[in-house]
């Protein structure tokens, strides 16, 4: 196995390979982690959604904990926990076991299963938030906090405008505020997506496609960044909230004019890295996507591990020197 363009598993496939890939297995549907590959194994909805970006693809679908032997590799997928169908990748490989995480949540979630911890050799896990300032909020106060700014602005006749990533995050949204009555005009990307959910049974009331502009007493929900391209003309009064865990900084938090974030994450937090590594007790960790301090925290805890890059291999290790080929 080598961590390079993602990780290989010999010429036989690879984990979420960052270039196009003869037989790649993919954890979920976000672009930084989906590529037009010649063949997919991946979750049934995971493969849905990537028809929205790619449509020439061999598509495999894989049920969770269904083994698939891939050459000497058995191959399993388990709940992550991040979105509809994400999937954390655990490979038995030369008489040892791996688990990828992919990007994966604990929490529970409304549109799909929260994450399961798996115990295993080797451990390349997820961690983007690893800081120990990244300690969200509970789902359940993040949905407070939403629908109180969506009630509130609609009582003053303001036009309140969601902004969330458009796989996952818009979707979470639109089940909390459609199943409190609220009715939404939806980005096409989104809207795309939330029929996909739909279709895999999530239910997702109240959505409409937006078009040029908003139907007023409606909430709007569009991806960040989507709004300095938009023309706002004739919008009236609008108010915005960025959904994502990087509201906690406070360069994040305004995401732009008259707008605030709320600190909804669809990816572990500090605490549950942590708590994800204690229970797995691997023998080795590389840490992915994340500051490579975390790395040096698990080994004051006792643990060996490492950051490493998801493209190139290279890494960061404060005790040791060791490489990426970890089979030979």
């Amino acid at each position: 196995m080598q961590l390079k363009d993602g990780i290989r598993f010999g010429d036989h496939f690879s984990i979420d390979p960052t270039s196009k890939s003869d037989l790649a297995v993919v954890s979920h549907a976000h672009s930084d982690h989906l590529k037009a590959h010649v063949k997919i194994y991946a979750t049934a909805p995971t493969l849905d959604l990537a028809r929205l970006n790619y449509k020439r693809f061999e598509a495999a679908p894989l049920e969770y904990h269904q083994p698939l032997d891939i050459g000497p590799a058995t191959v399993e997928l388990a709940p992550a926990g991040h979105m509809l169908g994400s999937a954390q990748v655990i490979v038995d490989w030369h008489g040892e076991r791996i688990v990828y995480t992919g990007d994966f949540k604990l929490e529970n979630n409304l549109t799909c299963p929260r994450a399961e911890i798996h115990k295993c050799d080797i451990l390349l896990i997820d961690t983007t938030y690893g800081r120990p300032r990244y300690k969200f909020p509970s789902m359940a106060e993040c949905r407070e906090m939403l629908l109180d700014f969506v009630d509130k602005h609609l009582k003053e006749g303001v036009t309140p405008i969601v902004m969330a990533y458009s796989f996952g995050k818009a979707q979470e949204a639109m089940k909390m505020l459609g199943d409190e009555g609220f009715e939404m005009d939806v980005h096409s990307k989104a809207f795309d997506a939330a029929q996909i959910y739909i279709a895999h049974g999530v239910e997702i009331k109240n959505i409409n496609l937006l078009c040029e502009k908003p139907t007023p007493g409606r909430v709007v929900l569009m991806p960040p960044g989507v709004l300095k391209y938009q023309s706002t003309y004739g919008w009236g009064r609008f108010k915005v909230c960025f959904l994502s865990g990087w509201t906690l900084d406070r360069v994040y938090g305004a995401n732009g004019v008259n707008g605030f974030g709320i600190p909804f994450s669809d990816h572990a937090g500090f605490d549950d890295i942590i708590r994800y590594v204690e229970e797995a007790r691997p023998r080795r960790i590389f840490t992915l996507f994340g500051p490579p301090d975390i790395a040096e925290f698990l080994c004051r805890l006792g643990f060996k591990a490492e950051a490493a890059n998801f493209n190139s291999g290279h890494h960061h290790m404060s005790r040791a020197n060791t490489n990426f080929d970890l089979f030979s």
